[in-house]
């Protein structure tokens, strides 16, 4: 009869344990140490004028795309094209072609945004001639920025000559079981470099 009792105590905390498990959910807002890191082969920069979204003469799509990952082919990267006194406003879109059909993960990430944040940085270059404004912002009390959406502000060429080459370094933090501050975080779900041409 114990052997009964004890055999029934057994399966009813192994069952309670398997429905814990499954119940459990990620909250954006607690990182934990299992939120997993996003598969990304392919990064899209789509954008336009911002004080002239129909201007067609200012409006481009470029691509950055490595489909085997690190260690294999180099990465097939557009050159971002851009003239000089405009402002551009600049999405995002975030892909993952390991999958059949593709997966578009900016969603994903875009409900992950409390344990995410993209920076981004002109090189040397670029310095004076480019500006980055982030103005889309997580839930975090107090808010800090996200920004899949950015604008890039390029001055005017009267102090410079044209064409001025340099790139824009974009990385994807992710904040994995640690707090999200306003500094980037030590792992990363991207880290590219896409060549930039001022003209």
């Amino acid at each position: 009869m114990k052997t009964i009792i004890k055999s029934k105590l057994i399966l009813l905390l192994i069952a309670l344990a398997i429905s814990m498990l499954g119940c459990q959910k990620d909250d954006p807002k607690k990182p934990t140490s299992n939120t997993p890191q996003e598969q990304i082969t392919t990064v899209i920069l789509k954008g336009f004028n911002h004080d002239d979204p129909m201007d067609s003469l200012h409006q481009f799509m470029i691509k950055w795309e490595d489909l085997d990952g690190d260690g294999g082919n180099p990465p097939t990267i557009d050159s971002l094209l851009l003239d000089t006194g405009y402002e551009y406003h600049i999405n995002l879109i975030i892909i993952d072609k390991t999958k059949t059909p593709y997966d578009t993960v900016s969603k994903e990430i875009e409900n992950l945004k409390n344990v995410h944040q993209f920076f981004y940085t002109p090189s040397a270059e670029l310095e004076g001639k480019m500006g980055v404004e982030i103005d889309e912002f997580d839930s975090n009390n107090p808010p800090l920025p996200f920004g899949m959406e950015v604008h890039l502000h390029i001055t005017s060429d009267t102090l410079y000559k044209l064409p001025v080459i340099g790139k824009l370094n974009i990385v994807l933090s992710h904040y994995d079981g640690i707090p999200k501050t306003a500094n980037p975080s030590p792992e990363s779900d991207i880290d590219i470099n896409i060549p930039v041409r001022l003209k």
